[in-house]
């Protein structure tokens, strides 16, 4: 048995998984500046329970401010790809379909990112990213939560 520096054989057991873990969090104030400041666009967030966040964005129809809200609920993790169903009211389901692909329109360079598939559910693969791809050579999102306050991503080092 080789002999440590103190000069005992004696090794520590291995450290539970948990231990490499850790939480990153955001206050839902924090990320709409963010968007607000980058973007350009007033976003509302607001908890709705453990798994699902809402999101409303104010838009002007006929001179009237209506806001346009969807519930975005967290459904798996699989890797880097982030699985997401939504929900709304107001036929959101028929304005969620065309956003997706106008945004690939914009942006088709960017395109791969998002994938709608049936059932309401986005698939956004995270690690398709250019400048995550790096994070997840390091660390694996294990979870996304949400709280009253902030939205928490529990991270494994790798």
């Amino acid at each position: 048995m080789k002999k440590n520096w103190w000069g005992g054989g004696w090794k520590p057991p291995l450290l539970p998984d948990k231990l490499n873990n850790m939480k990153i969090s955001i206050t839902y104030a924090e990320l709409q500046d963010y968007v607000a400041s980058h973007f350009h666009k007033t976003v509302n967030l607001g908890y709705v329970d453990e798994a699902t966040v809402s999101v409303s964005v104010p838009i002007k129809v006929l001179g009237f401010t209506k806001s346009i809200s969807i519930n975005l609920i967290v459904k798996k993790i699989e890797g880097t790809d982030l699985f997401l169903s939504y929900d709304g009211k107001m036929g959101i389901d028929m304005l969620v379909s065309p956003a997706i692909s106008y945004a690939k329109k914009l942006v088709p360079e960017k395109a791969g990112w998002v994938e709608q598939m049936p059932g309401n559910i986005v698939k956004l693969r995270l690690g398709d990213i250019d400048k995550a791809q790096k994070v997840f050579e390091k660390v694996e999102l294990k979870a996304i939560c949400f709280t009253p306050e902030n939205i928490e991503a529990e991270i494994a080092l790798l």
